[in-house]
């Protein structure tokens, strides 16, 4: 099983680097994991919202492999508890698919050809986050997952 967290635009801050490249070591124990960043448009405002989400949707479809599971990072997606989100973990990792792709699309959320792409949707919160924050705040859940799936000590109940 691979995981895999594609994004549009990158993560700029350093600090926020640092603590993902933290989480991606300690995730890496339990599953194969890694980032795929998708650039940030060059010219993006000079064109509509529309044609921006269509434009990354393109370029998010091209890292998707046939057999993908594509998961949304979406505000309008389920909200798990850390422990519901294992046991979501828990069965995908349990299905024929090889690959898991989590994705986050920009600050215009999703085109329509990705929402369709998205086997599910996955909300992390109410509120609002920026996208480095995003990233950040799924890689703890999803270390924190694993460690809840191996009854770890990292989660308490």
């Amino acid at each position: 099983m691979e995981i895999i967290l594609l994004s549009v635009n990158k993560t700029k801050n350093q600090n926020i680097k640092n603590l993902l490249d933290d989480y991606k070591s300690r995730i890496s124990h339990y599953v194969k994991f890694s980032f795929v960043d998708i650039p940030d448009m060059k010219n993006s405002k000079n064109i509509s919202p529309k044609e921006l989400r269509i434009k990354e949707g393109a370029l998010i479809k091209e890292k998707i492999k046939i057999g993908d599971l594509c998961i949304l990072l979406d505000e309008s997606g389920v909200n798990y508890s850390s422990i519901n989100f294992s046991e979501f973990l828990n069965k995908k990792y349990n299905s024929n698919h090889k690959r898991i792709v989590f994705i986050v699309g920009s600050a215009y959320g999703f085109s329509e050809s990705i929402y369709l792409l998205g086997n599910e949707k996955i909300s992390l919160s109410k509120m609002t986050f920026t996208h480095q924050m995003t990233r950040l705040f799924f890689c703890e859940q999803l270390y924190r997952a694993n460690t809840i799936l191996r009854n770890e000590k990292y989660h308490h109940i």
